[in-house]
């Protein structure tokens, strides 16, 4: 009896987890055009898409601050 409770509480969790709206986004189509490309090519393509990257997550980690709240019972020294 318990494991059958068990178990239905599992598919139920994972029925509902599948409702959920997915945070990743669509692959970009894969590009095979440069398969045959030179060394200084590829380093070149390598580069850019590392600061492209750095990019990103730099403008992730920037993301504004809340202001934080002060607690109740301290108030401003002025």
């Amino acid at each position: 009896m318990k494991t059958e409770n068990k178990n239905n509480r599992i598919k139920k969790l994972i029925a509902f987890l599948k409702t959920l709206p997915q945070k990743h986004s669509k692959p970009e189509p894969a590009d095979y055009s440069s398969w045959d490309q030179t060394e200084a090519e590829y380093q070149k393509e390598q580069a850019e898409w590392l600061e492209k990257v750095a990019r990103q997550k730099n403008r992730k980690m920037k993301k504004p601050e809340k202001p934080k709240k002060e607690t109740i019972g301290k108030h401003k020294q002025k």
